[in-house]
Formats: structure tokens, sequence, C-alpha cells
């Protein structure tokens, strides 16, 4: 199946998976944390992944295989990883992400990866956002679904 894809050709399906793997130079979980996301990536896909590609997840560390990660970083298979999410956190200190041998090809951020120069005055720009739909009696303009897994 070739994926390579102009601006907007449809979905990627599930179906697609191990191809999208398999030609992605890097390759972005921003999943939410639903027990049909537990460890999405696992063995099986970083084993798929073009050799030298690069992972980052940035949505619910539940989705990510920290183990398998952890393996195909010391393969060789990957070429790295960026992780802003785990799957306990803070990443607790006997993880094997830590270990020194990764070296540069695993950046590692403890979930505050958004963190950026604009972060405080977007977010009170949200917030005074919901407050004046909360004073007119209107929904909030950012909604949290609690079934979504975010």
């Amino acid at each position: 199946v070739d994926l390579v894809m102009g601006p907007y050709d449809g979905p990627i399906l599930p179906a697609h998976k191990k191809a999208l793997l398999e030609q992605s130079d890097v390759v972005v979980s921003t999943l939410p944390g639903t027990p049909e996301s537990k460890h999405f990536m696992s063995t099986k896909e970083f084993a798929a992944m073009k050799p030298g590609a690069i992972f980052v997840s940035l949505g619910r560390g539940v989705a990510v295989d920290e183990a398998a990660l952890d393996d195909a970083l010391r393969s060789g298979r990957l070429g790295g990883a960026a992780l802003d999410v785990f799957e306990q956190e803070p990443l607790p200190d006997h993880s094997p992400l830590w270990d020194a041998a990764h070296g540069e090809r695993l950046l590692l951020t403890a979930h505050n990866a958004d963190f950026t120069e604009s972060y405080f005055r977007l977010g009170w720009e949200v917030w005074l956002r919901n407050l004046d739909a909360f004073v007119a009696g209107e929904p909030p303009v950012t909604p949290v679904d609690k079934l979504a897994g975010y």
C-alpha cells in the first residue's frame, strides 16, 4: 500500500497501520488513554518502523509500551525518540528509559512540551473565554469529554 498523500486524500485507516509505519520517517502518537489505545505502539509496531525512524509520543503514555520502545532504541532499530508522556508519571527512577546508553537518541520531557513563550497568555485567553461563556449561561468553548481518554 502506497501511503504517499497529498494535502488531503482521505483517512488512513487502522488496516494501513503496518504500511504507514514502514513508510514513515517520523511517527507521532497523539492517542488518548483508552482501553483501545493501550500499547498501540509495542514490539510489533516498533519492528515494523523504517530503520532509523524517529518516534514521538505526545498523547497519553498508556499508548506506548515503554519496554518495547526501550528495546527498539537499544537494538538501534529506531534513530531516536522523544516522549512527553509516560505510562506512569512522573517517569519512575527505575525506568530503563533513564539509561544513559540512549544518549542523545532519547529526549524525555516532563509532560510539559507545550510550555512555550505564549503558554500562559494563551491559557488565560481560553480561561477568560470559558468564564464569559459560563457567565452568559453558554457551554464552555473548550468542553472536556471525560470518556474520550484525555
